[in-house]
């Protein structure tokens, strides 16, 4: 058996990067959604989501990848947002490193093979672990210079299917007409 050396990662371009990913993991207020939560007159909370990143992560989950969003606790629009979509729900207490290791393990994977989507300045540690970090369009400047990736979309209008399809464009065989 013939071992080939890994590229260091600080080496890869971002699409090399990109293309290591089996495990997207994502934030949900300020990546799936633009960060704005709706209480009605009941006490009940929401948040507007975009079609167009759900379709992505369909196609992402499809060909065979893994995905976990993550919410501060008790934040019920982010649990239904997941069991809607079939993704993996996890909560984090404000320590989002912690929730990320304990993915990573969940998951039996490794750094290099996670992409850890982030907006704000409390994603900046789990940026650091993951081995591609995304920031979504608008994101804080501290975030966005931590990221290997700046998505041009904001966060609930897109960033996670534009990151999605940058991660399949070269894995997903072009669709041949008539077929």
């Amino acid at each position: 058996m013939e071992i080939t050396p890994q590229k260091p990662m600080d080496e890869m371009t971002s699409t090399e990067r990109l293309g290591l990913v089996k495990l997207l993991v994502f934030e949900f207020e300020g990546v799936v959604s633009d960060g704005r939560t709706y209480t009605d007159d009941q006490g009940r909370q929401s948040a507007a989501t975009l079609r167009a990143d759900e379709l992505g992560l369909m196609a992402w989950l499809a060909e065979g990848n893994q995905a976990v969003v993550i919410a501060r606790q008790g934040y019920q629009p982010a649990v239904r947002w997941a069991a809607a979509n079939g993704v993996t729900f996890r909560e984090h207490n404000g320590k989002k490193n912690l929730c990320l290791q304990a993915i990573i393990f969940e998951h039996m994977s490794q750094p290099r093979h996670l992409c850890y989507v982030g907006c704000d300045l409390d994603d900046l540690p789990a940026m650091n672990i993951a081995g591609t970090a995304a920031a979504v369009a608008g994101a804080d400047p501290w975030c966005r210079s931590a990221a290997h990736l700046t998505l041009s979309r904001p966060g609930g209008g897109g960033a996670l299917r534009e990151l999605i399809d940058l991660m399949l464009k070269d894995r997903v065989p072009p669709v041949t007409p008539g077929l």
